[in-house]
């Protein structure tokens, strides 16, 4: 063999090399690290109603989203359960743990079809608390509405497609 090839051997051959010797291997490792953190701190959602009490919803979320993460969280609450966001019918703990979600970076939302069954007006709901529409599985172009309302969705769209399809309401009754 040349000494051009000699030269630039290494002493083992890179099949019995580790795989942290490899420069490029690590560099790739770290870029795919780095890109899937965000896929791995996904934000979750948390669903209020169908069985789940408003205050469940929001002890689970606290209790997975500590003060130290950072990373945002949604709640939703559908059905009868937003008459607990409301200022007239809150508890203090209900309060409290909506002061703290919000504090640790929780979008709390109620579906505005419920406010509208329940006679509900968006100056009764407490603050903090936003009134959306849903929109159901055969209009995801609705994202785009939900945005321009103002509606901070999550990345992952399989998360944002459950809180929209949790506020999809009734469209017999116009909502």
């Amino acid at each position: 063999m040349s000494p051009l090839f000699t030269d630039h051997r290494h002493a083992t051959p890179s099949r019995h090399r580790p795989i942290h010797s490899h420069k490029i291997l690590r560099l790739l490792l770290v870029i795919g690290l780095a890109l899937a953190a965000p896929v791995a701190a996904a934000a979750g959602v948390y669903v209020a109603g169908n069985g789940t009490s408003a205050a469940q919803a929001f002890e689970q979320a606290l209790a997975e989203n500590s003060r130290a993460s950072g990373k945002p969280f949604w709640i939703v609450v559908s059905g009868k359960e937003t008459e607990a966001l409301t200022k007239g019918r809150a508890s203090a703990d209900m309060r409290k743990q909506l002061t703290s979600a919000r504090e640790r970076g929780a979008e709390v939302y109620v579906c505005r079809a419920d406010l509208i069954r329940a006679g509900i007006k968006d100056e009764e709901l407490l603050d903090g608390v936003v009134a959306m529409y849903g929109y159901d599985t055969q209009d995801w172009a609705g994202l785009l509405p939900a945005r321009k309302e103002g509606i901070v969705l999550p990345a992952d769209m399989k998360q944002s497609q459950l809180i929209l399809k949790t506020c999809a309401g009734d469209t017999k009754s116009g909502v």
